[in-house]
């Protein structure tokens, strides 16, 4: 499974088709809409434009001001909803991880052996690492070793971010593998080489090498959970 968009592709408000009106009638009075509705909508064009600037400009490049101007919003604005740029570019990275946790859940085949439930649930998790989401973390896992402010947001979005994606993981993998005693540590350690694998992509555009390299993991990891014993209950 293979997802990607470009940053471009990520548009600050969602465009809506004007409603066709017979001749000589008068359209329909507009619902208005509540305050959520328009605070969740402010917040998601900033959200959207952050992460735009992030894999266009890189984290030292992309400024507040710049986001606000890019989101088509007032700097009062962002500053109501994000007051520091730390809480913002990590607001922004949750805001695509959720997005992309919910599609791979969406797009995930049901059905299947174990090894095949298995497959797929590697490549749904590494779509993850070749992506906007993996170049917009990098960039803050770069700044955070220089920001406080920025690692401590950070180390707190990673944590809850890795307990999501090891249920994720869990659901697309199957109960059957699931229950494999250090399932646990092998998700761990296939983010480890992931993470690994998605640096390199930086410097060498060739997937050949990566792609057979990435299947051989698949396959370890296949035969490590199969032979494993299943977790002790506690």
């Amino acid at each position: 499974m293979t997802v990607s968009f470009r940053a471009s592709t990520l548009r600050p408000a969602l465009s809506l088709p004007t409603p066709e009106v017979a001749p000589g009638a008068s359209p329909a009075p507009r619902a208005r809409r509540t305050q959520e509705e328009r605070s969740a909508t402010t917040r998601e064009r900033l959200l959207d434009a952050t992460i735009a600037s992030l894999v266009e400009l890189g984290y030292v490049g992309t400024s507040t001001t710049a986001v606000c101007a890019r989101a088509g919003l007032s700097r009062g604005a962002q500053l109501h909803h994000y007051p520091t740029k730390a809480e913002l570019v990590i607001a922004a990275v949750a805001h695509l991880a959720k997005r992309r946790a919910s599609e791979l859940a969406r797009e995930a085949p049901a059905g299947g052996g174990a090894d095949e439930r298995l497959a797929r649930a590697l490549d749904a998790i590494w779509a993850s690492f070749s992506g906007p989401l993996f170049a917009a973390a990098l960039e803050l896992w770069i700044a955070a070793r220089s920001d406080a402010e920025l690692r401590a947001n950070l180390v707190r979005f990673e944590r809850q971010v890795g307990r999501a994606m090891r249920a994720l993981f869990a659901e697309l993998a199957g109960a059957d593998r699931a229950r494999a005693r250090e399932f646990a540590a092998v998700l761990e350690l296939t983010f480890h080489v992931m993470r690994g694998m998605a640096l390199q992509r930086i410097l060498r555009d060739d997937d050949t090498e990566r792609r057979r390299l990435f299947e051989l993991w698949k396959r370890l990891v296949s035969e490590f959970l199969a032979g494993a014993q299943p977790e002790e209950q506690s």
